[in-house]
């Protein structure tokens, strides 16, 4: 029922009220006394018919009797309370007694005042247009909490009810549904690079594509189904698709919203560009709570961005048990990290020309106690994906640092001129990174000439600008800048010289590829004779035979690193491998490249692995 507010032409909801009493004389004093204030009233007469008007009706306001015949006061609060769709309506409680302790009890159930028999006419007023301030306000906040305030979109509350009731229905008319997790690729870039304002319109653009995406009452292949799009959060969103006949009409929005989110954003002046990766669950009656549901659709979305992200995957068993091994991978790293069970070891960097160790590159291993060596590429991605990289990264600094001091003390001719420490964008863009480093020379007494620090060629261009500021920093304390994995990234050879590097490593897909000859060995070349007149120095990476080294020295590429040389060793090797080297370079009449790889027995102990 509505009204007129003569001051516009809103219409105005009139407030429904519930009269929950026995008493039928007092049920006529409260009509009488409040009809003339514009509201709707609806009578009970007892506890039981109360409850079940208040489910259909759902009235603003409760005005409830305490003692009545059927079931008392107290016990209709308690099954007002325990319902989710009535514990919300404020309730004001009438009663004769006087008792403090039981006012006490009843305010205690929830209500939001009372009223003492016999009461005014003004009194009555006065306590109901409070109580239905208060219900005003509490449906004011019940909105707030069902749709988010920056897109509009139902929120992961609003999500949570609307799955709850589609499980119920699935279980009874068999329907299938889809529920899609939603997240968008690279965009914290955004709100680090252009700020939280600018991800703010990224956010809301992305609801309205997919508002247009996923209609309320979407035609999939000439079927009607109902859509719902929701933000679950940050840069996530979650799609429900009921009333769908196959998985097949999930498959073709998912095509749809993925498509729709590659089209360029046009935000603060600035064309971007994001994509995003789509987890997919499809329900027929198998899951009992929204929570099993979202998780297992966030599942397939991690799936999706591990497989390249800009990408849809439906929910499979298998992926869960990935998922927690992924998890049980996040906890033992960090205890790792508190127990002490990683360790390092190091890869020598040899000079072509000459066949002496110029420098070593550091490389995490973890030692796990129950499941003994772990590949880093089981462990690293994980670390980058929450942050543990940092700590780890620092780590590995000092660590290497260290290290590197004790071999100086403990056999100068056996220590390298440098050592090698991967960088990750993490570490980079942190801003006491520089700090920390200063604090590892300091803690170790080395020279920070003596330190090159790795940074891959996609790491470095995903965010140049600040990246470069915090290398000039490094640079202006005496570290080197090596540029890592050239050849798999974004940077063109145009562009290399204004990169503040020192160093450029090529990439071992390209020296694997190079006896194939064509577009791989050209490629090196290039590379090569373009920096021939700079002042950076090149390393060719993974170079695992003769014929890649004798085709390397043909190119004048100055350093190399590989199992041609040598693989990842301890550091009580290290000393050990640079004499052999040097002792070998020694006993050479004309200065040249060693063609033969110079190794010692213990070397041919360590099994193959990966190097980074």
């Amino acid at each position: 029922m509505l009204c007129k507010d003569l001051s516009n032409s809103e219409p105005i909801v009139i407030p429904h009220i519930l009269v929950i009493d026995d008493c039928t004389s007092l049920q006529r004093f409260i009509h009488a006394v409040l009809s003339p204030t514009c509201v709707r009233m609806s009578f009970a007469d007892g506890g039981e018919e109360g409850l079940r008007l208040a489910s259909e009706l759902h009235p603003n306001l409760i005005l409830l009797d305490y003692e009545m015949p059927d079931c008392d006061g107290f016990q209709v609060l308690r099954r007002l309370g325990a319902n989710e769709q009535l514990r919300h309506i404020p309730v004001v409680m009438i009663t004769g007694n006087n008792d403090q302790s039981l006012i006490e009890s009843a305010f205690e159930l929830g209500v939001c005042d009372y009223l003492n028999k016999p009461f005014l006419p003004v009194e009555l007023r006065a306590r109901v247009r409070s109580a239905l301030k208060t219900s005003a306000l509490v449906e004011d906040l019940r909105k707030q909490l069902k749709f988010d305030a920056l897109t509009g979109l139902p929120s992961k509350a609003n999500l949570i009810e609307r799955l709850r009731d589609s499980i119920a229905r699935s279980l009874i008319n068999q329907n299938c549904s889809a529920i899609m997790f939603i997240d968008l690729d690279r965009f914290k870039w955004i709100n680090d690079s252009l700020g939280h304002d600018c991800g703010d319109d990224a956010l809301k653009e992305a609801a309205k594509r997919l508002r247009a995406s996923v209609r309320s009452s979407d035609l999939v292949e000439n079927r009607k189904s109902i859509g719902t799009v929701s933000r679950f959060g940050g840069d996530e969103f979650v799609v429900l698709l009921e009333s769908i006949p196959t998985a097949r009409e999930a498959e073709l929005v998912a095509s749809r919203i993925l498509k729709v989110m590659r089209e360029p954003f046009q935000i603060a002046g600035c064309m971007l560009y994001l994509s995003a990766s789509i987890g997919i669950v499809t329900c027929n009656g198998q899951y009992q709570s929204p929570d099993d549901i979202i998780r297992d659709a966030d599942i397939a979305m991690y799936e999706a961005k591990d497989a390249g992200k800009g990408c849809f995957r439906f929910f499979e068993p298998g992926m869960r048990n990935r998922a927690m091994k992924r998890w049980q991978v996040d906890t033992d790293l960090r205890q790792a990290i508190e127990h002490n069970h990683l360790r390092l070891q190091y890869q020598p960097i040899v000079n072509l020309k000459t066949g002496l160790v110029e420098s070593v590159e550091a490389l995490v291993r973890w030692n796990h106690p129950d499941r003994g060596t772990i590949p880093p590429n089981d462990f690293i991605p994980m670390a980058e994906e929450t942050g543990l990289i940092v700590a780890i990264g620092e780590w590995v600094m000092r660590t290497a640092c260290t290290q590197f001091a004790e071999w100086q003390k403990l056999d100068p001719n056996g220590t390298p001129n440098h050592i090698s420490i991967n960088l990750s964008r993490q570490q980079l863009l942190q801003p006491e990174f520089s700090e920390l480093f200063r604090s590892a020379i300091l803690q170790s007494g080395i020279s920070p000439s003596c330190v090159h620090f790795e940074i891959t060629e996609s790491e470095m261009m995903h965010d140049l600008e600040t990246c470069v500021q915090e290398i000039h920093a490094l640079r202006s304390m005496g570290a080197k800048i090596d540029l890592d994995d050239f050849g798999t990234g974004y940077s063109s050879l145009a562009c290399l010289h204004q990169l503040p590097i020192d160093v450029l490593k090529i990439d071992r897909s390209l020296i694997s590829n190079m006896a194939s000859g064509g577009q791989y060995s050209k490629l090196v070349d290039l590379v090569l004779k373009l920096l021939s007149e700079t002042q950076i120095q090149v390393v060719a990476e993974g170079i695992e035979t003769l014929d890649q080294l004798q085709k390397l020295r043909q190119l004048h590429c100055d350093f190399g690193q590989g199992y041609y040389f040598s693989k990842p060793i301890d550091a009580n090797k290290i000393p050990e491998f640079v004499n052999s080297r040097r002792m070998a370079h020694s006993h050479v009449t004309e200065i040249g490249v060693l063609e033969i790889p110079i190794t010692i027995p213990s070397l041919f102990s360590i099994p193959r692995m990966q190097t980074r």
